[in-house]
């Protein structure tokens, strides 16, 4: 059995810059920052999965048509009260939503189970361990910040090992768009 999620992954520039403005939260309550090199967003997480299902998985990728496309990550937001993970927002006219929507009904055709809550396209920057009060007005001082545009030219099938020191990632597949 393989741990599995599908994602896209933002330039190394934009990981690295909002991964530089998480910094300014150090110090407002416990917080688990992500390693820039993990940062990706999640089209679908499939949980644990067999060998046998790696080949039906890339070959829903492989059957995807979507085409390349531009997508810019600026501004700071929480999800949860209290705020449990602290996010970079994407914008990208609905590209990457239409993108989970296509893996999600393709997927659901495999029999993995459909998601219950609505796609959010975004990147954790650091998980809340303990709140503090003094993590809102870190968080409101720059969650107006511009993180640049890329282009998103590939889906990735990666497989994500949980360690004591944090999880391992690697790209089992990769489709290009």
């Amino acid at each position: 059995m393989v741990r599995a999620f599908i994602a896209v992954e933002p330039s190394a520039e934009i990981r690295n810059a909002v991964s530089a403005e998480g910094q300014a939260l150090r110090g407002a309550g416990r917080l688990s920052f992500v390693s820039p090199n993990l940062m990706h967003i999640t089209l679908k997480f499939l949980g644990e999965v067999s060998e046998s299902q790696i080949p039906k998985i890339t070959g829903v990728l492989d059957a995807l048509s979507a085409s390349a496309y531009q997508l810019n990550v600026s501004g700071i937001s929480t999800f949860g009260r209290p705020p449990r993970v602290i996010k970079a927002e994407v914008h990208d006219g609905g590209a990457t939503a239409a993108l989970a929507a296509d893996v999600e009904l393709r997927l659901a055709k495999l029999g993995f189970p459909r998601e219950d809550k609505p796609f959010s396209p975004h990147i954790t920057l650091a998980r809340v361990k303990e709140y503090s009060p003094a993590l809102q007005p870190k968080i409101a001082a720059i969650k107006e910040r511009d993180f640049g545009t890329c282009e998103i030219s590939s889906v990735l099938l990666k497989k994500s090992v949980l360690t004591p020191s944090g999880p391992i990632y690697t790209t089992l597949y990769q489709k290009n768009l």
